[in-house]
């Protein structure tokens, strides 16, 4: 080596071990991976600034599930440009329990997407493969400021009844349905919706177009009976009656038997309404 090169060499030395810790911080990589955040306060410092959200991975050194989403979701190309809107946080399960029982973590993996507060917008458990991931990702706004909003007014009163309904509401515009639907079936619950017939329905009604929309049979279809049943005067009532034969056409030959027999009384009832005729098309797919 010439006495120019060592010269440099012990120039550079000292400047790379000042830049790798710098790059380890920051979250910068040569192979581009993702920067986890170790704790939620560290991310949240972060997100706040731009109303960005974060992904809450609990994850164990024993836990199978979560080694193989290492491997076969993490590692990904996808993941790594998706991971560029929300702060993506790692959390050991077994170093963090206070942390994990505050989430509620009973299943590992655990992914909680939240707010940049770190208020649960919505969870996953269990393994989840690269596609669904991704498709949750990209269901989550970029910019979480209105959640943000009603998750600070939620903290100081979590039965808020305007803040649970906008968050259904905000919920469901971004299309994550079953979220919505928890914030929706608390708002159900408080006085300001028992003492409101018109506000009690327009929730019911949204709850039950939420499991349509994710093709859950069985819950669209009980929350269905549900409002025929608590609102039998409504001008809604055909629209519910259709969504009921929507609801059990996802099910099995049975249910199938039931959405006939419901679409065949809703068009004998009245054969020149708009539900009618939709009712005609959904009876010709079965």
């Amino acid at each position: 080596m010439s006495f120019f090169e060592a010269g440099k060499s012990r120039i550079l030395a000292p400047l790379l071990s000042l830049l790798v810790p710098f790059f380890a911080v920051t979250g910068v990589r040569a192979e581009e991976s993702v920067y986890w955040y170790s704790t939620v306060e560290e991310a949240s410092a972060q997100a706040i600034p731009t109303n960005r959200p974060m992904m809450i991975d609990f994850w164990a050194t024993w836990c199978l599930p979560c080694k193989a989403m290492d491997q076969q979701v993490y590692s990904t190309a996808e993941f790594r440009q998706a991971a560029k809107r929300f702060l993506p946080v790692r959390i050991d399960y077994d170093k963090k329990t206070a942390l994990a029982r505050k989430y509620n973590v009973g299943a590992l993996p655990t992914i909680v997407f939240a707010d940049s507060y770190g208020d649960e917008l919505f969870r996953y458990e269990g393994y989840v493969g690269a596609a669904p991931l991704l498709a949750l990702v990209n269901a989550l706004p970029g910019n979480v400021t209105e959640f943000n909003r009603l998750n600070r007014i939620l903290a100081q009163d979590k039965n808020n009844f305007e803040a649970l309904d906008a968050m259904g509401r905000r919920l469901r515009e971004a299309g994550l349905f079953r979220a919505s639907s928890d914030y929706y079936t608390r708002a159900a619950r408080e006085p300001a919706a028992r003492s409101s017939p018109e506000r009690r329905e327009a929730i019911f009604n949204e709850i039950g177009s939420n499991f349509l929309d994710v093709k859950d049979g069985r819950l669209a279809a009980e929350w269905f009976e549900n409002c025929l049943k608590t609102f039998p005067n409504s001008p809604r009532k055909g629209e519910w009656t259709l969504n009921l034969a929507r609801a059990y056409a996802f099910g099995e030959k049975k249910d199938k038997q039931k959405a006939r027999k419901i679409l065949q009384t809703l068009i004998q009832a009245d054969p020149n309404a708009p539900q009618s005729e939709n009712a005609r098309r959904l009876l010709s797919s079965l």
